[in-house]
């Protein structure tokens, strides 16, 4: 299936009009048929600490696509609840429904999609709580910087801004109450922007072989 830049703004679009509906949940979840859930907890802006952070811009509609391309399960914030799925520890019913959805269909593999600057100098920074995350398997993360480089991502990095060992994030929680890998994917501005769309096309296109060589 290709990736065009009609489909992506497709995507873009449906997200958009999820975001902007007032009645809404605060999150969207669509099922699949393969093992894999990717999920995008930033996809609108957060409320932490008593500040509101932007959102991780793009990552909803990267989630959609790749949903769309691969028939993997997917869930992705619609709104700000003055809450942040990825650090909220008490009452964070993000978690609560990833939980629910790995248990229900037998979810082998979380990859948890989330942008960062590009001042940090890296182009994906791979967090695998330093490998506490992957629950011995190692090679989740090996197959995914091989897939990366293959596809001409720039600087991957594994663990080195954003390792996702806090007990706040989401891949820290899932992967200690579920026991399969989990993954945290920082996707630098460069890789993400459709203003950039030949390079957001190689991400997108990554990720989708990568989905697709976890449930080979």
């Amino acid at each position: 299936m290709d990736i065009t830049i009609e489909n992506f703004l497709e995507a873009n679009q449906k997200f958009n009009e999820l975001e902007e509906n007032e009645n809404k949940q605060i999150y969207e979840v669509v099922n699949g048929k393969i093992p894999v859930l990717i999920s995008a907890p930033h996809s609108v802006r957060q409320f932490r600490n008593g500040k509101i952070k932007e959102k991780d811009l793009y990552t909803g509609p990267i989630v959609i696509e790749l949903q769309r391309q691969t028939n993997c399960y997917c869930i992705y914030k619609t709104k700000n609840n003055n809450d942040d799925a990825n650090y909220d520890i008490e009452n964070n019913s993000y978690k609560e429904e990833i939980l629910k959805i790995i248990k229900k269909n037998k979810i082998k593999l979380l990859i948890d999609i989330h942008g960062a600057s590009n001042k940090y100098g890296f182009g994906v920074d791979i967090g695998t709580g330093e490998g506490k995350n992957l629950n011995n398997k190692k090679k989740a993360v090996e197959i995914l910087k091989n897939i990366l480089e293959r596809y001409e991502i720039e600087n991957v990095e594994i663990d080195k801004r954003f390792k996702a060992n806090s007990i706040h994030t989401i891949c820290k929680t899932i992967s200690e109450k579920t026991m399969i890998p989990c993954i945290e994917i920082e996707i630098a501005k460069k890789y993400r922007d459709i203003e950039n769309f030949e390079e957001l096309t190689k991400m997108i296109l990554a990720l989708r072989r990568y989905i697709k060589e976890m449930v080979k």
